[in-house]
């Protein structure tokens, strides 16, 4: 087991002992924000049609020659194409079009209705027009046979209207992981229950259930285990059965009723790391069982959620199957001091503006690990890079957005 390590090594020793999760295929209309587990490409150009963009007429290039608003050209009008319609039977002439609608292959430009009279019968064309005006050309969007998406995407609105768009009614995802969450302590009790001294209510359930819901996944609850060795054992090897990834909050460190350790020895769980280099949240260990994953995180409130955020989200995000499960990371300017000093990377709650040079970072409030307050207006973690010197209005850090819109 490795103890003390860096964030960036915890995460990759985890994704070392794991794999993505199995396919499956569902229905286009099911396929909002699940993983792609196949690349898509299209059967057909799109358009596969010639079409017109907008209201007009459709004719030869010819029949406009001289055309202008002085000396307007009049033209009989052979019908109607609407969206929809088959021209295949359609004769050699000029047509009022609708957009969207198909363009016989006789015709090479369409005069927008602007520059007529849009009569019915009759039409008087008032401009020249030129081979090709006006017209979407066959697979002028994407050709036949190209990839549009690639695996490991998340599948956005957008991306279900090209699929739609190119007849894709159903397709092959990443199956969803089964995440358990498991809170511990007997200071900790549901929010239905009066306060009493020395009890807390049970935040970081409600908050990580909430991150990992903003994944896609309903986490599967199984409440708060309180500081006996057997009732946590029994709820983990629950959990561990049930479940791919186990998320548990508290009893990590090294106090005498923190037995998370003490219980991956008595099922025998593999202990992939304990300890990081990373203040709040230092305490965080991971551990295998078979295909199973589980992660335990500090019990201090903002501990929880950041090493969460910076630990176990990319962990879950890479068995979904994401391309990019890392959080992006961008170069912001201080503009709040931070005079405390630490030997380990700390990540500090922050919001972000935009200034006049770039991304600007600011405080959320106070930075200790069980302060809460400050994750209300928390959209950012900030990585101070050098946590022996101070942090001074102007320094440039590193910074990551939480809950970033993922590709």
């Amino acid at each position: 087991m490795r103890k003390f390590i860096e964030t960036d090594i915890a995460i990759d020793l985890i994704l070392s002992k794991i794999k993505k999760q199995g396919k499956e295929v569902i229905k286009l209309e099911d396929s909002f924000n699940r993983i792609l587990a196949s690349d898509i490409f299209t059967k057909i150009p799109i358009p596969n049609f010639r079409k017109s963009p907008f209201d007009g007429y459709c004719l030869k290039n010819e029949y406009s020659k001289g055309a202008s608003y002085d000396n307007p050209k009049e033209l009989k009008v052979s019908g109607t194409i609407k969206a929809g319609d088959d021209i295949k039977y359609l004769k050699l002439g000029t047509y009022k079009i609708m957009t969207g609608a198909e363009i016989p292959e006789f015709c090479d430009l369409v005069i927008k209705k602007e520059d007529t009279n849009c009569g019915d019968n009759n039409v008087l064309i008032y401009k020249e027009g030129i081979p090709d005006e006006n017209i979407i050309k066959i697979g002028e969007d994407v050709g036949a046979g190209v990839k549009i998406v690639n695996k490991g995407t998340k599948i956005k609105p957008g991306i279900v209207a090209m699929l739609a768009t190119i007849g894709i009614y159903q397709l092959e995802v990443f199956k969803l992981p089964k995440v358990g969450l498991i809170t511990t302590g007997d200071e900790v009790i549901d929010l239905k229950i009066d306060l009493s001294p020395g009890k807390i209510y049970n935040s970081n359930k409600y908050a990580l259930l909430g991150f990992i819901n903003e994944l896609g996944i309903k986490a599967n609850d199984y409440g708060v285990a309180n500081d006996n060795i057997e009732v946590l054992k029994g709820k983990i090897k629950l959990a561990l059965e049930e479940n791919d990834v186990i998320i548990t909050t508290g009893g990590v460190s090294v106090g005498d009723y923190d037995y998370i350790q003490d219980v991956y020895n008595l099922l025998n769980i593999e202990k992939i790391f304990w300890s990081v280099k990373m203040k709040p949240g230092t305490p965080v260990m991971a551990g295998r069982l078979g295909d199973k994953i589980i992660i335990s995180l500090p019990g201090s409130p903002a501990a929880s959620l950041i090493t969460y955020e910076v630990i176990a989200k990319p962990v879950i995000k890479f068995i979904m199957g994401y391309n990019e499960y890392l959080a992006k990371r961008y170069i912001g300017i201080m503009k709040d001091d931070f005079k405390k000093l630490s030997n380990i990377t700390r990540f500090l709650r922050v919001y972000i503006t935009i200034g006049n040079e770039g991304y600007e970072i600011h405080l959320s409030g106070k930075q200790n690990a069980g302060v809460l307050q400050s994750m209300l207006s928390c959209t950012a973690l900030a990585k101070v890079l050098n946590p022996n010197e101070a942090i001074k209005i102007g320094d440039k850090l590193e910074f990551s957005f939480v809950n970033e819109a993922e590709n």
